[in-house]
């Protein structure tokens, strides 16, 4: 196309107005005189009226109003009203074509999916993947009836994860300037998974710490009333692997290649510990329990990584400990 035969108006209007161009319109009589406008095609331009002047159409910068330009094409009046009328089918196919693709009015492409928005839609009704569903089952799988081996495929895992687990204690040793795991442990000693509003007593009696298991006879009595405290043991391990989540993800965003190390040990751990939960899960589907859901407003913020990171680490070796002692006397008893 000749640019010439754009109107100046169209080469200054802003990138969301559609420019119509009507083929094969015969000029009108009251627009101008058949001498100044020959019938063709594509008339020449011609002087738009001085009505144009009071042009009601105006955008919120005048600069690009329609009645700037001087010059009104194929020699026809200005109609305000279809050139708005075709301004506001325009938007509204826009809008149509944004709901239908799933954006909203704001968006220019595909939405952006921040934490955040993932966070407050789950604050809102849905958990985590990593804990709502560990063992990534379909709705189709279906749940069997409680053996013995459910209980020992939590014991083996639980053991396993511990054994993988504390293969790194020293690294913890080291970023704490320590001469050994037992010195830093006897230092840093606060509670954590012990604090939780879930906790009781038999989810991790206090007698148990790290490297040294529960009297026996104590685990035996814990026996009778086991399907009173697994709810709660099933949140406290739903509660480390959130946390683990959180601390691996903590360390690989502050950008210290010093922590990069550390964080995928940590990620491998959540892993090892979430294939804990699957088997758990089975369990609890197995004898009809109710799992309560943890959000990730119920996981707490670690705003320090160096101590908090510590008491994490501490207490998933701790807990771990525990529950292979726990579910391999389950395991062993007629329940």
């Amino acid at each position: 196309m000749d640019p010439m035969s754009i109107p100046d108006f169209a080469l200054h209007r802003q990138s969301t107005t559609v420019i119509v161009r009507m083929k094969d319109v015969k000029p009108v009589a009251s627009c101008c005189h058949p001498e100044e406008c020959p019938v063709q095609d594509f008339p020449k331009d011609r002087h738009r009226p001085s009505g144009c002047e009071q042009c009601t159409r105006t955008r919120l910068i005048r600069q690009y109003s329609d009645c700037d330009s001087g010059i009104v094409e194929k020699c026809r009046p200005y109609k305000s009203r279809a050139a708005r009328s075709r301004y506001v089918n325009v938007c509204a196919a826009v809008c149509l074509l944004l709901v239908i693709g799933g954006l909203s009015p704001r968006s220019s492409a595909a939405p952006y999916r921040s934490r955040t928005m993932d966070r407050n839609r789950r604050d809102s009704g849905e958990e985590n993947h990593l804990w709502r569903n560990p063992c990534s089952y379909n709705d189709s799988d279906s749940k069997s009836p409680y053996s013995s081996n459910n209980a020992n495929q939590v014991a083996q895992q639980a053991i396993y994860a511990y054994q993988q687990a504390v293969l790194y204690k020293d690294e913890f040793t080291k970023l704490h300037s320590f001469d050994n795991f037992d010195s830093l442990l006897a230092t840093w000693n606060d509670d954590w998974l012990r604090k939780f509003p879930f906790y009781r007593e038999e989810v991790l009696p206090h007698n148990k710490v790290l490297f040294q298991e529960v009297p026996d006879e104590e685990v035996t009595s814990l026996m009778s009333k086991i399907d009173e405290v697994l709810p709660s043991m099933y949140t406290a391990l739903k509660m480390i692997v959130a946390s683990l989540n959180k601390l691996s993800e903590s360390l690989q965003n502050d950008g210290i290649s010093a922590d990069e190390q550390l964080a995928n040990n940590i990620s491998q751990t959540m892993k090892d510990v979430r294939a804990v939960l699957c088997y758990f899960y089975d369990l609890m589907q197995s004898r009809d329990l109710e799992i309560a859901p943890l959000y990730d407003s119920d996981v707490p913020d670690i705003e320090n990584k160096l101590e908090t990171g510590l008491y994490i680490y501490r207490d998933t070796l701790n807990y771990l400990e525990y529950l292979g002692q726990v579910f391999k006397k389950m395991a062993e008893t007629d329940l």
